[in-house]
């Protein structure tokens, strides 16, 4: 038995050394693939390796399955080595941390940083979730969503971009971020590629890294013709951070490019309701689109964790299966309180954007004269100027503003190769004094 054993063990060892040989050359493979642009997968190539590993398998008499086991293992395990990491969710999260580690021990700290609208919830949304309480509407529900809150959305929907939804196309989703997370993981594999437009929310590339995706991006609207191949698309319109709205001329052009490969579009519709021009509705251009929607933004109910998925029937229950598996479902009564929400949300919106027209016009005021190269956003909550400042470091600056002067900022770095450029939120409640103590950093800075 001892000979035995000790032939296990060399055999096992040099079944390390062959796996760290082979790790090597995949690493080469995906050095040689990104100098001539191409994908990480090669699905023809993988599947003719499949076929002679099989036939091995045979020959040998082993197990098929212990041999599918073994061979999507070492796919895997190439495809990740051949994913750049993503960094998370972005380092303007790291701010924040840090932000409230400060405001913990006593300090003030004015937080232009994150994506917290200055107002509240509609009122009837308190009472809705209170009572939803008292009829016991606290125990497990279905992942599909319950009828009020779908109803609602759906009429919402509706009326925001001009379209036919039903409330068999909703689901609810706790957060718009965990719905993206969730679409990703249901309907991508790893190695597919999925394109972003840049500058773009860190958690992007985050999400993909964790799933083991790649990443396509673009830096322009004019080079959609690079997510030829893609797998998916993330769109976000008004985008974070820079605020650009998609034209309808735009929506086309990478509609066209899209419909090639069927490739799903995944629109990102969080600051869907805070537009400052008209913004066309990507449902209604290209027909394999899925709606991703949030609470946290236009209404205010940050902390309720509220989103919500709108796609065809067949998405639906297939994501519905990803989130029972997961979270189980959205706590009713939170869905209670996210269908008053919407069930009032004309008149919301129509009185939400007049305090966002009036917080920007402030920021612009107040940042007048610093060095920042500046354009008024289309929409959202941000601003996203370049630092006009020799030798200027994004996450250096936004670290040392924090810590000398409890400034919070989002360092541009974030969003893709912008490291001379600062995200700021303008629609803050520490807008007014925030804004101005920006100002005067900027303008006394040394690097």
């Amino acid at each position: 038995m001892e000979d035995l054993r000790a032939r296990v063990r060399e055999v096992t060892l040099r079944l390390v050394e062959l796996y760290a040989e082979r790790m090597s050359l995949v690493r080469r493979i995906a050095d040689l693939k990104r100098e001539k642009g191409l994908p990480v997968r090669d699905e023809v190539v993988e599947a003719r390796l499949w076929d002679e590993v099989l036939a091995k398998c045979k020959e040998r008499g082993l197990d098929q399955l212990d041999c599918r086991r073994v061979f999507s293992f070492l796919i895997s395990s190439s495809i990740r080595a051949q994913i750049p990491e993503g960094g998370g969710a972005g380092p303007h999260v790291e701010i924040f941390r840090r932000a409230k580690e400060i405001e913990r021990s006593g300090a003030k700290v004015y937080h232009l940083e994150v994506g917290e609208p200055p107002w509240s919830f509609p009122p009837d949304v308190l009472d809705s979730l209170v009572e939803a309480i008292k009829r016991g509407e606290t125990r497990y529900g279905t992942s599909l969503g319950n009828p009020r809150f779908k109803e609602a959305a759906s009429e919402w929907l509706s009326r925001r971009d001009g379209i036919d939804a039903r409330p068999e196309e909703v689901i609810p989703t706790p957060g718009s971020k965990y719905a993206i997370f969730s679409i990703l993981s249901t309907f991508l594999r790893p190695g597919d590629r999925v394109g972003v437009l840049l500058p773009a929310w860190p958690a992007y590339r985050g999400m993909a890294s964790h799933l083991s995706l790649e990443m396509v991006e673009i830096s322009s609207t004019d080079e959609v013709e690079k997510l030829k191949g893609v797998r998916a698309f993330i769109l976000c319109s008004p985008n974070n951070p820079d605020g650009k709205v998609w034209s309808r001329r735009e929506l086309e052009s990478l509609a066209e490019v899209l419909r090639e490969t069927d490739a799903l579009l995944i629109s990102d519709d969080a600051y869907a309701e805070l537009s400052f021009v008209e913004r066309v509705s990507p449902s209604k251009i290209y027909e394999n689109t899925v709606s991703v929607n949030t609470l946290s933004k236009a209404f205010g109910m940050t902390g309720f964790r509220l989103g919500y998925v709108r796609g065809d029937e067949e998405l639906v229950r297939k994501l519905s299966k990803f989130i029972g598996l997961t979270v189980t479902n959205v706590p009713e009564f939170i869905q209670e309180a996210g269908a008053s929400a919407l069930e009032s949300a004309e008149g919301w919106i129509q009185r939400v954007m007049e305090h966002l027209i009036s917080y920007l016009d402030l920021a612009m005021r107040k940042l007048e004269g610093a060095p920042l190269e500046m354009n008024r956003p289309d929409g959202a909550l941000y601003l996203f100027p370049k630092v006009e400042l020799e030798g200027f470091n994004s996450m250096e600056f936004a670290t040392r503003l924090l810590e000398d002067r409890r400034i919070a900022v989002a360092p541009g770095i974030g969003f893709g190769p912008y490291d001379d450029r600062l995200r700021i939120t303008y629609a803050s409640p520490d807008a007014d004094q925030g804004l101005r103590l920006l100002r005067e950093a900027l303008q006394s800075w040394r690097s």
